[in-house]
């Protein structure tokens, strides 16, 4: 069964695989600001070489099989 996520508050994206829109970087959800007060939830993305990628949930997307397959979760 996979995951509850709760795109509204930002709950359960810990730990997943997501790839930022622009830059099209993959990466694991390393930490989550969950949403309050009108604000959208943040995430930081951290990628393979070890940088951070930070933005709003809708910055991201769920990564294509080829995009999941090219990156193993830590």
């Amino acid at each position: 069964m996979a995951k509850a996520k709760n795109p509204a508050t930002g709950e359960g994206f810990l730990g997943e695989i997501m790839v930022h829109k622009i830059s099209r970087a993959v990466g694991v959800v390393d930490s989550v600001t969950e949403a309050r007060d009108g604000w959208p939830p943040q995430i930081a993305l951290k990628l393979p070489d070890g940088s951070l990628k930070k933005g709003r949930l809708s910055d991201f997307r769920d990564p294509s099989a080829k995009e999941r397959a090219a990156i193993t979760p830590a």
